[in-house]
């Protein structure tokens, strides 16, 4: 009896360890070893989350929209919107996705500027989209403002096609 009780136990404990390492596992990022021999850590991409506000604008998995900062115009000729959302991916994954993610929807990446937050500004046709990731101690803040471009600049040319008057 007391042998069968050892072996109950012994087989619950095997189990909580596959357990506790299939599931965590899959959320503890992977390491590799360099060609100098360092143990490097190397993080998974993030994946586009199931539903995107538009179309052609993707979003990471594991952010959730913030709905009382976030807002959206659409009609048949403009669409503005700034989207807010709160995630726990950092934000080096976070830009990473980005600069993977819009040239696959035909976005062009102007700029990157990083400063504390990071901006990452990306146009297309008559559009611009300006993705600000924010870092913060327990989450990362993302907003994406989606607006028409005015005074657009022919691609390559590097002349405005309208006059400033100053």
């Amino acid at each position: 009896m007391k042998n069968r009780i050892l072996i109950n136990i012994g087989v619950l404990a095997t189990a909580a360890a596959v357990f506790f390492c299939v599931s965590g596992c899959s959320s503890v990022p992977s390491q590799r070893v360099n060609d100098s021999g360092e143990v490097v850590r190397v993080e998974k991409p993030l994946g586009v989350a199931n539903t995107l506000r538009f179309e052609d604008v993707p979003t990471p998995a594991g952010f959730n929209m913030i709905r009382d900062q976030s807002f959206i115009y659409q009609d048949s000729s403009i669409r503005v919107g700034l989207l807010r959302y709160s995630g726990h991916p950092n934000s080096s994954q976070v830009v990473s996705f980005f600069k993977a993610q819009m040239p696959l929807y035909n976005w062009k990446m102007i700029n990157v500027v990083e400063f504390g937050n990071v901006n990452l500004n990306f146009i297309k046709a008559d559009e611009s989209c300006i993705i600000t990731i924010e870092p913060l101690k327990t989450r990362t803040i993302l907003s994406v403002v989606i607006s028409p471009r005015t005074g657009s600049i022919s691609a390559g040319s590097g002349s405005a096609s309208r006059k400033e008057r100053y």
